[in-house]
C-alpha cells in the first residue's frame, strides 16, 4: 500500500495524535483507551476486578425415590413415582405392616442436609416400618431449613374399585373427583357394597369409605360446607323403595339423616342442600288421575282413571317444616296438571308417568326439573310453583304463563330424550338461559309402548350424548353444541358445568362395559377420562369435580 504526503502539511507527533479527542467528544475528554489506562491505578490500589461466580441453582426440597413394601414384597404405587407429584395410592390388608423407604434430593454446596420424617418422627437412614389399617395415610416429610415438602401414601382396601387414567390433558378444571361406584355382592340379590371416593387427577383416593349399601350422589354442597350422600333402606313404603340422605362435615363426619317430610316415602335419585340449608327431595306418591284423554300407540283410548304415581318435589327447612311442595299431577289456576299426561308415554306410562330423575338449583333460584318419563324439562319458580319454562314436549292444552320451546338446529330431529340432570351454564340480562344436559337418547316421543314400561328403543346411532341449548326470545330453543359419546347409555348418566368451561360427564355402565366418567373442554377434546372398576362391573351413579376442597389425612 502506498502512503501519500500532501504538500504542505506535516503529519502530527505520534503522540500528538493519540490525544486528539474522538469525534462527539467532550473537549478535554480522554478518549476510551485512555480512561482505562488513567484508572489503572485505580484499580490496582483495590485489587483485580473480579466477576462473582455464578450460583447453583437450589435444588428443590423433594424426594428422588420413594418405596414401599409389604411382607410379600414391593407394593406398586399409584402412579409411579415422581418427585412433583405429591399423593400415592398403595392397596393394603385391612391390617399391615409396610416399610417406607425415601430418599431426598441432594443438598447443595452451601446448603445443610434435608430432614426426612415419616408421620412427624425422623426416618432415621431414610427407612421405617410401620403399621396401619387399610383406611389409613403416610405422610412423608422433606424438610431443608424453613422448606418443606410432605408426600402422602394413602392405603387404599383390597376391594376397592379399579381406577384407570385412560386420558389426562392440559386444561383440566380444578379441585378432586367426588364419585360413589358400587357392586353386588355375594349371591344373594339386591346385597350391595358402596364405597365414596374423593380421587385425584392421578386416580388417587384421598379418602374413600366403605358402605354396605346401596348408595348414590355423594356430592358437595359449597355453600353449606356441608357432603351428602343417599342410602337405599331396606323397606318399601307406598309401593317405593324408601332412602335417607345422610350429611357430613368438613371432616367427613356424619352430622345429620334426613328424609321428606309427611311423605310415605323419599326417593334416591337427587338431593340439594339450598343456600339457605334447606333440604330439596324427589318423592314418587300414590296418586289416582283420569288418563282417559290419552291415547295409545294405535291411537286407541284404553285408559281410565287409573292408579299411578306423581312426581313430588319437596323444600324442607332443618327443622321439619315444608316451604314449597310440587306436584307433578296437580291442577293449578284452573289449567290443569304441570305436565300433560298424552306427552309421558314413552317410559313407565301409567304407572311413573313423569319419572322425575334429576334437579338442579338456577342463578336466579328457580329449579331446573328432568322428566324422563315425559323427555322434557321445566324451570319451576320457588315457593310459587309456577312453570316458568318448559322445553320438549307439547305445548300445554291451556296457557299457563310458560314459554314453551321448539327446538332449532339440533342434528337430532326428536331432540333429547331419556335425559338426566339439566343445569344452567349461563344466564343474560334479558332473561336469555343457556341449558347443558346428559341425552340419554332412550324412550324418544314415537316410541310410545304402554304395554311394555321397560322396553328400551334407542336412536338409530346407539349413542347419548352431552347437548346444550340456549333458550332466547320468542319461544326458541337454539341448539349450541353436542358432544357424541361412543357408547349408548340408557340409564343414569350426568353432566356437570366446571368454572372454566369444561363439562363433566359419568357415563353411569354402558353395554357392559366399566362405569367411565369424560372431561370436555368447550370444543370437545376430552382432557381427562378415568375409568371405574373392572371385573364386578361397577355403576356409578354420578360425579362431581369441586375446586377447594381440603382433605385431612388419616395418619395412624
Amino acid at each position: 500500500m502506498t502512503t501519500r504526503t500532501v504538500p504542505g502539511r506535516r503529519r502530527p507527533p505520534r503522540s500528538a495524535r493519540r490525544r486528539r479527542a474522538l469525534p462527539g467528544a467532550l473537549p478535554g475528554a480522554l478518549p476510551t483507551a485512555g480512561l482505562l489506562l488513567a484508572l489503572a491505578p485505580v484499580a490496582f490500589a483495590f485489587g483485580s476486578v473480579r466477576f462473582p461466580a455464578p450460583s447453583p441453582l437450589p435444588v428443590p426440597v423433594e424426594l428422588v425415590s420413594l418405596e414401599v413394601a409389604g411382607l410379600d414384597g414391593p407394593k406398586p404405587l399409584t402412579p409411579a413415582f415422581a418427585p412433583g407429584i405429591r399423593h400415592y395410592a398403595v392397596r393394603c390388608a385391612e391390617r399391615e405392616t409396610l416399610t417406607v423407604t425415601a430418599r431426598p434430593a441432594d443438598r447443595t454446596a452451601a446448603g445443610e442436609p434435608p430432614k426426612i420424617t415419616l408421620n412427624g418422627d425422623p426416618l432415621a437412614g431414610g427407612r421405617a416400618e410401620v403399621s396401619l389399617r387399610h383406611d389409613q395415610d403416610l405422610a412423608v416429610g422433606v424438610r431443608r431449613g424453613a422448606e418443606s415438602t410432605t408426600y402422602a401414601i394413602h392405603c387404599v382396601p383390597l376391594d376397592f374399585p379399579e381406577v384407570t387414567v385412560l386420558t389426562r390433558r392440559p386444561g383440566r378444571a380444578e379441585g378432586l373427583l367426588l364419585l360413589d361406584p358400587t357392586h353386588e355382592v355375594g349371591s344373594a340379590k339386591g346385597k350391595f357394597v358402596t364405597y365414596l371416593a374423593v380421587l385425584d387427577d392421578y386416580g388417587v383416593p384421598r379418602f374413600h369409605r366403605r358402605i354396605e349399601s346401596r348408595v348414590v350422589n355423594f356430592r358437595w354442597h359449597a355453600a353449606q360446607r356441608r357432603y351428602s350422600y343417599t342410602r337405599a333402606l331396606d323397606e318399601e313404603s307406598c309401593g317405593n323403595a324408601n332412602t335417607e340422605t345422610v350429611l357430613l362435615d368438613e371432616r367427613l363426619e356424619v352430622v345429620a339423616r334426613v328424609r321428606a317430610a309427611g311423605l310415605c316415602s323419599t326417593d334416591g335419585h337427587d338431593f340439594l342442600l339450598t343456600d339457605e340449608g334447606n333440604y330439596l327431595f324427589i318423592a314418587y306418591v300414590p296418586a289416582v288421575r283420569d288418563f282417559s284423554a290419552v291415547p295409545d300407540r294405535d291411537s286407541g283410548y284404553p285408559y281410565s282413571t287409573e292408579p299411578t304415581h306423581d312426581s313430588v318435589i319437596q323444600e324442607v327447612t332443618p327443622e321439619g317444616e315444608v316451604v314449597f311442595q310440587w306436584n307433578s299431577g296437580e291442577a293449578r289456576d284452573g289449567t290443569g296438571p304441570a305436565l300433560k299426561f298424552a306427552d309421558c308415554r314413552v317410559n313407565r306410562f301409567p304407572d311413573h308417568y313423569a319419572w322425575l330423575n334429576s334437579f338442579s338449583l338456577t342463578s336466579a333460584g328457580t329449579l331446573l326439573a328432568s322428566f324422563r318419563g315425559c323427555a322434557q324439562v321445566l324451570e319451576i319458580e320457588r315457593p310459587s310453583g309456577r312453570v316458568l319454562r318448559q322445553l320438549g314436549g307439547s305445548a300445554p292444552a291451556l296457557p299457563d304463563g310458560r314459554v314453551h320451546y321448539r327446538l332449532v338446529g339440533d342434528p337430532e330431529p326428536a331432540g333429547f330424550c331419556g335425559q338426566h340432570t339439566p343445569v344452567e351454564t349461563g344466564r343474560g340480562a334479558n332473561g336469555e338461559m343457556r341449558i347443558a344436559l346428559f341425552d340419554n337418547g332412550v324412550h324418544c316421543p314415537g316410541d310410545e309402548h304402554p304395554d311394555d314400561n321397560h322396553r328400551r328403543r334407542p336412536r338409530e346411532h346407539h349413542r347419548s350424548r352431552l347437548v346444550e341449548y340456549r333458550l332466547g326470545d320468542g319461544g326458541e330453543a337454539v341448539f349450541l353444541r353436542h358432544y357424541e359419546m361412543p357408547w349408548f347409555v340408557p340409564y343414569a348418566g350426568s353432566v356437570q358445568a366446571l368454572g372454566n368451561g369444561n363439562r363433566l360427564l359419568t357415563y353411569g355402565r354402558a353395554r357392559g362395559l366399566s362405569s367411565t366418567l369424560v372431561e370436555v373442554d368447550p370444543s370437545g377434546q376430552e382432557v381427562l377420562v378415568v375409568r371405574i372398576g373392572g371385573d364386578r362391573r361397577e355403576r356409578l351413579y354420578r360425579a362431581y369435580r369441586e375446586p377447594g376442597l381440603t382433605i385431612p389425612l388419616n395418619l395412624p
